[in-house]
C-alpha cells in the first residue's frame, strides 16, 4: 500500500468512526427528549385527572380543561398509565375526603373543606410523582416505538 492509500483509508475510518458517533448521539437525544416529554405528560394528565376529581367533577373544572392547551397532541401514555393515574387519583380524593371530615369543628371557621389546590401543589412537589413517572417510562412499551 501506498502512503497515499494509507492516508485515504485513515481518513474513511475516521469519517465512518465519527458518523456513527453522531448517530449515536442523535438517538440517545432523542430518547432523551422522549423521557422528558413523557415524565411532563404523566405529571399533567395526573395534575388533571386531580384536579378534576378534586373539585367532583365540576363543570367549570371541565370547562377550564376542555379549553387548556397544554399537554401533547399525540397519546403519549399507555392505557395502563392511564390506569395507573386514575387509581392513584381515587386515593389522593379519597384522603382529601377523609382530611376535609376530620377538619370539621378543629380548624378557624373558612378553613373547613378540602383544600384541593394546597394538596395537588404538595403531591406535585414531591419527589415521589418524578420517581414513578421515570419508573413508568422504564418499563413502558412507548419506548420501543421511539427508538428508532
Amino acid at each position: 500500500m501506498t502512503k497515499s492509500m494509507i492516508k485515504y483509508l485513515t481518513i474513511l475510518i475516521l469519517l465512518s468512526v465519527s458518523f456513527i458517533q453522531c448517530r449515536n448521539s442523535r438517538a440517545k437525544e432523542r430518547q432523551s427528549e422522549m423521557k422528558s416529554i413523557y415524565i411532563d405528560n404523566f405529571k399533567l394528565i395526573y395534575f388533571r385527572k386531580l384536579l378534576q376529581s378534586g373539585f367532583n367533577n365540576s363543570e367549570e373544572v371541565k370547562t377550564i380543561i376542555k379549553f387548556d392547551r397544554s399537554g401533547f397532541t399525540e397519546p403519549v401514555l399507555t392505557e395502563d398509565d392511564h390506569h395507573l393515574i386514575d387509581s392513584i387519583v381515587k386515593l389522593d380524593n379519597l384522603k382529601m375526603t377523609s382530611d376535609s371530615a376530620n377538619r370539621i369543628g378543629n380548624v378557624a371557621e373558612g378553613a373547613e373543606g378540602k383544600h384541593v389546590l394546597a394538596y395537588i401543589l404538595e403531591r406535585l412537589q414531591s419527589k415521589w410523582l418524578d420517581s414513578l413517572a421515570k419508573e413508568r417510562y422504564k418499563t413502558s412499551d412507548i419506548r420501543s416505538l421511539y427508538s428508532e
